[in-house]
């Protein structure tokens, strides 16, 4: 093969493969798709309907698939009233305790207000003593009835439930001014063989304290509920006396301990009964909050809506 003939080989190849490269440009037909104005939507919608078929997103579905569909995007929205009762309770726990040998302990009332189910201001009032020998100690601890009074705010976490059931996380402010005794202090006197007896009488003390409370509110019969409750409480203050300090503070318990229990019964008064929630005005669109009846057509955003 002769030079001349294989230079315009080289040639003829380097000139098609650049052709080969380029690509090729097919003409799109401009898009005849039209937006429908608000009435013909409004009419397609009701035509649709008529047939059976419903708008979900971007595609027509037949309304037992949508109503499926509708099932799977329910959630519930509880909106009560911001008065939505008044519930009255007794404590019993201090009392059952005493049975069961307790020496010390009372009984309170209290009052709470439901602010739209979730939040529940309330006011606790009530009686503690205490009558306390100690094993192996040569005294008597003798608390005499005093009030206490409590003050504080619970938090209701299934507020978006019916008020039958309730867990709650709460804070009190405890008060108590009491007074207590030191009887039967015997002094052995080794000389005589013989024990000598006084007392410490009418020591006057105060307290004030905090408390968490974690709650669980149960329903019984119609308005009546029993509650559960374990109290953490801590000490701000109280006053000391150089003879005896206070062993047990009314409302708070024993000085050394920071845990104690509830157990309550309650009655409940509804407030603004008919602004209360039914079951069926809590079905709503999870996507536009829209009340869910049957009767609209559902519509979630589709991939192409920019929602």
């Amino acid at each position: 093969m002769s030079v001349s003939r294989l230079a315009v080989m080289l040639l003829a190849v380097c000139c098609v493969f650049p052709l080969m490269g380029q690509r090729r440009v097919t003409p799109v037909k401009p898009s005849t798709n039209r937006v429908m104005t608000v009435k013909q939507n409004d009419a397609k919608i009701a035509e649709l309907k008529q047939r059976g078929l419903v708008i979900v997103g971007d595609t027509i579905l037949p309304d037992t698939v949508a109503a499926k569909m509708n099932d799977t995007i329910k959630i519930t929205r509880m909106q009560y009233p911001l008065l939505t009762s008044i519930t009255i309770g007794a404590n019993v726990w201090d009392p059952l305790m005493r049975v069961f040998g307790q020496t010390y302990g009372g009984v309170d009332f209290s009052a709470e207000l439901s602010l739209w189910n979730r939040i529940f201001p309330t006011l606790e009032l009530g009686f503690g003593s205490a009558n306390n020998t100690p094993e192996e100690k040569n005294f008597t601890y003798r608390g005499k009835f005093a009030m206490y009074g409590k003050i504080g705010c619970g938090y209701n976490f299934k507020y978006n439930n019916k008020p039958d059931y309730m867990a709650l996380l709460g804070f009190r402010l405890g008060y108590s001014n009491f007074k207590y005794s030191i009887t039967d202090v015997g002094i052995d006197n080794g000389y005589w063989q013989e024990q000598s007896r006084f007392e410490i009488n009418d020591l006057g003390s105060h307290a004030l304290w905090g408390e968490l409370v974690v709650a669980m509110h149960i329903k019984l019969y119609k308005n009546w509920s029993a509650g559960w409750a374990l109290k953490y409480h801590f000490l701000f203050n109280y006053k000391s006396n150089p003879t005896a300090d206070p062993w047990y503070i009314p409302g708070y318990g024993t000085r050394g301990s920071a845990i104690s229990g509830g157990l309550s019964i309650y009655y409940t008064i509804p407030l603004n009964r008919d602004k209360w929630p039914s079951d069926e005005k809590q079905k709503k669109n999870a996507y536009t909050g829209e009340p869910i009846d049957g009767t609209k057509p559902i519509s979630i955003p589709g991939p192409g809506s920019g929602n």
